[in-house]
């Protein structure tokens, strides 16, 4: 790759996830390759069945998102009805909630006999994932000549047939796509995992975690998080093919007129319900200690009761956590809007670092925050203890959503807006300020909202680099709900719904008019 031949504006996103992924993954690997007992660490049987179990558990609920994941995208993609601009901001919230706040979510609505289970998982899974189906595969089915239906239904094709011959085959490349990314964020659960699994229900990044930090065998560790990286390489290979822009793409699409049947419409209101039940267990928690109602988990999460065992500031995690989700914010909106010009001129060069660019959302963050663990741990390099080593990751995580939604809007500007400017005599920095960015706003505001939503609810990185005085407001969930007792119970879910809120406010409230 020729740097020179790639505008400049690229460089600051590259050095990003120079420092935040490449840099530590190469030494994360060079450390294994310099003599870490790789067989030992395979024959363990608590490796073996997290591999199986993430293996397993993956597949099923790739398998539960995309059943319900297909029709849900086609309503939405084909049909115009009341409350789609609604149905359409559920779906986008539930992909940037946290994951420790959905798994607590799942925790309060499935009954006791389902909790730490393979199913309540799976289900949880298909929750956080149905948003990756309706963002990849809808546009695509948008751009289904109605004529080809219409001619198939003259011919006396039955919708069974349709849906095989035509529907299917059409948005074949944007469904493996979104099979591919499902199982991916699937295989690499941390946050639900955590909070939902159990004994034998771990997945390979709850082990490595489990090694690295728990047994402090850095090295074990650092052989799973390898081999897990090159796995979901190549499984991230095969998504990459896709249309990978179009998973936070938020353009307004020309419907269909036609109205919506009532069983499809039963259908939709089927799935806004699986979106809200959970928020609504989850609040109905917050109130209850035991089996009685009680205030009890938000007096203490807001310091108006002591427990003993439980020491948290809820204040400074909500600082802590705004602090960092502003600063990465700060880092990634400019950084990845400067590198979307620089990928919108498609030159070999710029497609190559635009691919580097998505490295942190290909892999783990907790492989990342184990391979940080092990790369900034020493003189001349020793910035572990530095807080603001966390937005920077943070900001890395983010970068890929910035750019994604950027992306399109860039390459979509038309050159005779910028011919017409400079002929009136605007220089380049006026046309970029006059013309350029207001066409930009609603990308910029969805960057935005999702670098700051991604960064409080980031736990997987966090996990590895917190300190008891920076903790977030995830790293605080999670331990209220490795706690015993129906006190921290009521805390942790008390947290969770403060979590969700935030984030669900954040995304919702920055650019509403994308949802339509």
């Amino acid at each position: 790759m020729r740097l020179r031949s790639t505008s400049p504006f690229a460089i600051p996103a590259v050095i990003l996830v120079l420092i935040a992924a490449v840099i530590p993954l190469i030494v994360l690997s060079a450390s294994v390759i310099s003599g870490a007992d790789v067989v030992s660490i395979w024959s363990k049987s608590s490796v073996q069945r997290a591999l199986i179990f993430s293996t397993w558990q993956a597949l099923l609920s790739t398998a539960l998102t995309i059943c319900l994941g297909l029709p849900t995208t086609w309503f939405l993609s084909r049909y115009d009805f009341f409350g789609r601009q609604v149905f359409m901001a559920l779906v986008t919230v539930t992909f940037v909630l946290p994951t420790v706040a959905v798994g607590a979510a799942f925790l309060a609505l499935l009954p006791k006999g389902l909790h730490h289970s393979t199913m309540a998982i799976v289900i949880a899974h298909a929750f956080f994932n149905i948003s990756i189906v309706v963002r990849t595969v809808g546009p695509r089915w948008n751009s289904v000549d109605d004529r080809l239906i219409d001619c198939a239904q003259t011919l006396g094709a039955s919708p069974l047939h349709i849906w095989k011959s035509i529907i299917l085959p059409l948005g074949k490349s944007a469904i493996l796509s979104s099979a591919a990314l499902t199982f991916f964020m699937c295989f690499t659960s941390y946050g639900i995992i955590s909070i939902l699994g159990g004994p034998g229900l771990a997945t390979l990044d709850i082990e490595i975690y489990r090694r690295a930090v728990q047994l402090g065998d850095l090295s074990g560790a650092a052989i799973l998080a390898v081999a897990q990286m090159l796995l979901i390489a190549t499984i991230f290979s095969i998504w990459s093919r896709g249309r990978t822009s179009e998973l936070i793409s938020f353009r307004s699409q020309t419907l269909n007129p036609q109205k919506l049947p009532l069983g499809p419409k039963c259908f939709l209101l089927g799935v806004a319900a699986f979106f809200v039940a959970p928020v609504l267990a989850l609040i109905a928690s917050s109130l209850r200690t035991g089996r009685s109602w009680s205030l009890a988990g938000w007096r203490v999460l807001l310091g108006m009761q002591n427990q003993k065992g439980i020491e948290i500031d809820t204040w400074q995690a909500l600082q802590t956590s705004a602090k960092y989700s502003l600063i990465a914010a700060g880092i990634a909106l400019p950084t990845g809007i400067a590198a979307t010009y620089a990928f919108s001129n498609r030159q070999s060069a710029n497609r190559q670092l635009s691919t580097l660019t998505i490295l942190p959302l290909a892999i783990s963050p907790v492989v990342i925050g184990l391979a940080i663990l092990i790369t900034y741990d020493f003189d001349p390099f020793d910035f572990r203890s530095s807080w603001l080593l966390i937005p920077i990751i943070h900001s890395a995580i983010a970068l890929p959503f910035v750019i994604r939604a950027a992306l399109p809007v860039v390459q979509g500007i038309p050159n005779d807006l910028r011919l017409a400017a400079a002929t009136l005599g605007a220089g380049p920095w006026r046309r970029l300020l006059t013309v350029e960015i207001p066409l930009l706003r609603p990308a910029i505001s969805t960057g935005f909202a999702f670098s700051l939503a991604m960064s409080l609810g980031e736990f997987g990185a966090t996990s590895f680099l917190t300190r008891r005085e920076s903790r977030t407001l995830p790293i605080i969930i999670a331990g209220l709900f490795g706690r015993a007792g129906e006190i921290p119970r009521a805390t942790g879910m008390a947290a969770s719904v403060v979590l969700i809120l935030v984030t669900a406010m954040i995304v919702l409230s920055v650019d509403r008019k994308s949802y339509s």
